[in-house]
């Protein structure tokens, strides 16, 4: 591959990037105005909660035992405090995935530049680092204390501990995250003592 069809090859690339980026954006702002539809009803706040098994056994028609562990419970009258969790989760978790993308982005333009140990470049990582951590915590505490309310207000109890999944994937993200950032600063320090070598 020549130098012309690489740069032809490696701008499609980057255009590719930036549209997919593009995309994902207008995908988080779809779901956080589906998420504000759904919660917002004309009969209150509908909010998905963790419910206390003891609380949320029955039987199927079959007569086979089930135990629902979440269910989506309808406050007519909700306080402000508690509107105030709910958006503030809603916009958080929109916020910090548009600031990834967009780190990620500008990521990929430098890194196509060849400045993939750049300054620019590590805190780019740094910032899409700091973006999944106060996104993925923010949201977990924020959807815990939405939960503690709804179940208070619904006259259900407290549950043991519970983090979903998405919870636990957000913080393997920020392992890796933390990985790939120890690697290129590594990468960085070998350039620098290949370019003193010469």
């Amino acid at each position: 591959m020549n130098g012309a069809s690489r740069d032809r090859f490696t701008r499609g690339r980057l255009i590719g990037t930036v549209v997919v980026a593009v995309l994902t954006v207008v995908g988080i702002a779809l779901v956080a105005a589906n998420r504000f539809l759904t919660t917002f009803t004309a009969d209150g706040l509908a909010v998905e909660v963790p419910l206390p098994g003891e609380d949320a056994s029955s039987a199927s028609p079959s007569g086979a035992s089930v135990q629902v562990t979440q269910a989506i419970v309808i406050v007519p009258d909700a306080d402000a405090g508690l509107t105030a969790l709910i958006v503030a989760t809603i916009v958080l978790a929109a916020v910090a995935g548009a600031a990834v993308v967009v780190s990620c982005v500008a990521l990929a333009l430098e890194i196509s530049g060849g400045r993939s140990f750049s300054r620019r470049s590590k805190r780019l990582l740094t910032a899409i680092s700091v973006a999944v951590l106060i996104g993925t915590t923010g949201c977990y505490l924020l959807d815990s204390a939405i939960a503690r309310s709804v179940r208070s207000t619904a006259g259900y109890g407290e549950i043991g501990s519970w983090t979903p999944l998405s919870y636990w994937m957000g913080f393997a993200i920020i392992g890796a995250l933390g990985l790939i950032g120890f690697a290129f600063g590594r990468g960085s320090a070998l350039q620098r003592e290949t370019e003193g070598l010469v």
